[in-house]
């Protein structure tokens, strides 16, 4: 089965990414940056931990090949601007949640090309899919994250006024989407499901998500962060890897299941956490270390 173009798709990520731009200063990626401990914990789980896991988990389930590949793209590229329509509910940490899906955007395109020529005796693919998966990652990924900023720095009284309209549009873009695919996710099930298919891909995601919250500090809505922000991989960025470098196969057809686990899962982590936040004594919600404004915890 062949996927078909997706310009609902190719338009939500280039709203959500040119919504990060504009929430992303200069100082706060340098705050992320700073914040040394904080993001080298979280590249080295995004970069080595969970790719190692994706590694383990192929292992361990009789998986076929396509889903196989699926499974080690997802675990290899991390960063998605999905992440972003949870996060946002961490108000207090709203800047942080920004700037690592930014970050974690970046190294996803670092990765692409790494993960590509890891499994090169199977990728069915020529130069010309990969130049169009390049372009393809520039021209809604790269480039409309590039614009945000450059709006953020040059139009600093018009950027924050974009910023609520445009998180509608995502969302009704997001939720429009998930109505359009919700046969082809269904199709995909029942594609590829059987022999541990969707059990492995359910554990990457929770057991990335406890990754996530594990490197996350003392502070709980850093851990929620990153619970979230390491749990969701670049689904987007391997379906594109799917159909065009791996055409007649069903390799993309895992992130479509991939997406169809982690966005009720992250919806019910973010409501449970909410829930619990709000129930919690006063006395315990003081326990957190607090974290003074432009500063990361470590």
């Amino acid at each position: 089965m062949l996927i078909k173009p997706l310009p609902l798709l190719n338009f939500f990520v280039a709203v959500v990414m040119f919504s990060i731009g504009l929430r992303t200063s200069g100082n706060e990626l340098l705050n992320v940056v700073r914040g040394r401990a904080l993001l080298a914990r979280a590249l080295l789980a995004n970069c080595l931990v969970i790719p190692a896991l994706g590694f383990l988990l192929v292992y361990i389930f009789p998986l076929s090949p396509d889903v196989t590949i699926g499974i080690l793209l997802l675990a290899a590229i991390p960063g998605t601007p999905i992440a972003l329509q949870f996060t946002r509910m961490a108000k207090a940490r709203l800047a942080f949640a920004a700037a690592m899906t930014f970050v974690l955007s970046l190294v996803s395109i670092a990765m692409t090309p790494l993960a590509i020529e890891a499994i090169p005796q199977i990728a069915q693919r020529n130069e010309r899919p990969a130049l169009i998966l390049i372009a393809t990652i520039a021209l809604y990924i790269a480039l409309p994250l590039c614009a945000g900023v450059w709006v953020a720095r040059g139009m600093p009284k018009v950027a924050p006024r974009l910023v609520v309209p445009l998180s509608l549009i995502a969302t009704a873009a997001f939720l429009f989407l998930m109505w359009e695919t919700r046969l082809l996710r269904r199709q995909t099930f029942d594609a590829i499901r059987g022999h541990g298919t969707v059990l492995a891909m359910f554990l990457l995601l929770l057991l990335s998500m406890l990754i996530g919250w594990l490197i996350g500090g003392p502070d709980r809505e850093t851990r929620r962060i990153l619970a979230t922000t390491t749990g969701m991989r670049s689904v987007i960025v391997v379906l594109y890897i799917g159909r065009y470098c791996f055409p007649a196969s069903n390799v993309f057809m895992v992130p479509i299941v991939y997406l169809s686990l982690m966005v009720p899962t992250n919806l019910l982590f973010h409501l449970v956490f909410t829930g619990f936040q709000k129930l919690r004594p006063a006395s315990l919600a003081d326990l957190d270390t607090p974290v003074p404004p432009g500063q990361l915890p470590s």
